[in-house]
């Protein structure tokens, strides 16, 4: 069984900033004189989500040179099933070991939420397996796991702001990482095969 999370980042972007000044001219025939030049300043700082689930980039208060960076790649979380014989029983199957995998959440917009998305169930040719199977937790309380619905968007949890480096403004900045723990729980004599899905974590302002 195959399982492939990704990932949605939300953002918005203030235009850049500009700069702008006068020029003055002061003349005479003796004793002191003036002129002035004034400048105006503006400063834009962009709006940033910044969103992992998966292996690369920093994690645990590390970083990767210039900071973390957008990737399009996928982190894939793989269960394999073994069959229980049973003499006179159709097969089990017990729980398969459980996927743990590095998240991380940065930003500079106050309140963050997190929410996962899916199309529907896990897939087999025509045999299918709820997604509500898939139980996600997190280790880290400010960094909590949405539930993962059967179809459609799922409830959203907060974020909870601030952590490493934001000690300035703790009710804008946030820098939290997590590990996000995937567990499996067998249906009931599942059609042998493999089952593929997707998961779509979203960062998103309130």
């Amino acid at each position: 069984m195959r399982l492939w999370p990704c990932l949605a980042v939300s953002a918005s972007l203030l235009a850049p900033p500009a700069v702008q000044a006068e020029q003055t001219q002061s003349q005479g025939a003796g004793g002191r004189i003036t002129t002035g030049a004034r400048l105006n300043f503006e400063l834009g700082i962009d709006r940033m989500i910044f969103l992992r689930v998966g292996a690369g980039g920093s994690h645990a208060g590390t970083d990767n040179g210039g900071g973390p960076s957008a990737s399009a790649t996928l982190s894939g979380v793989d269960f394999t099933l073994t069959p229980w014989h049973v003499p006179g029983a159709a097969p089990t199957y017990g729980a398969p070991e459980a996927v743990a995998l590095p998240v991380e959440v940065r930003g500079n917009v106050g309140q963050i939420q997190l929410s996962a998305q899916t199309s529907g169930p896990l897939a087999n040719g025509p045999h299918h397996i709820p997604m509500s199977r898939i139980g996600l937790s997190s280790d880290n309380a400010s960094l909590p796991a949405p539930p993962i619905p059967d179809s459609g968007i799922g409830s959203s949890v907060n974020v909870s702001p601030g952590g490493s480096g934001t000690s300035a403004a703790p009710a804008l900045l946030t820098y939290r990482a997590a590990n996000w723990t995937f567990r499996y729980t067998p249906a009931a004599s599942p059609v042998a095969g493999v089952y593929t899905g997707r998961i779509t974590f979203s960062a998103a302002t309130p």
